[in-house]
């Protein structure tokens, strides 16, 4: 435990866990207790099977998917409502040192909100998101944020 202006700060962990299943070449099936499973390939661009989840879709999506819920969190905290939010996310992977990486990943959210006065606590809340997002904050990639916020 560390201390910091007279307030303890106590350690946390979380744990997750999944199973993988090879059910062919380079195909798998992704499992956790309780939740259902998912089709994995790798990628066609590495002779993977078309129309099935890459390794890569997944970390792009979850990317994607960790800032949405960061958002809707800090919106719920500071009773900012929203319309609706969707979001797009592509993720480059280019070739460096012989080694292929995701370089950047680009996440366009585009959020209804119910008033003009609301814009900007939405786009506040939007940059206080991406550097709460702990799967973003575990990546070298850098992640580029391209919000549109409007009123309904």
């Amino acid at each position: 435990r560390q201390k910091m202006n007279n307030s303890k700060i106590k350690s946390k962990k979380f744990i997750f866990k999944t199973n993988i299943k090879m059910t062919g070449d380079a195909e798998g099936l992704i499992e956790a207790k309780d939740k259902p499973s998912i089709k994995l390939s790798a990628p066609v661009e590495f002779r993977g099977k078309p129309g099935i989840w890459s390794p890569e879709d997944l970390l792009v999506a979850s990317v994607n998917s960790c800032l949405m819920t960061t958002f809707s969190y800090y919106a719920a905290k500071k009773r900012l409502e929203i319309e609706s939010y969707e979001s797009s996310a592509e993720g480059t992977v280019e070739l460096i040192d012989m080694q292929f990486v995701f370089t950047s990943i680009t996440i366009r959210p585009k959020i209804i909100v119910k008033a003009e006065e609301d814009i900007k606590s939405a786009k506040k809340l939007v940059e206080i998101s991406k550097r709460g997002c702990l799967v973003s904050n575990s990546l070298e990639s850098e992640i580029i944020l391209e919000p549109e916020i409007k009123v309904s």
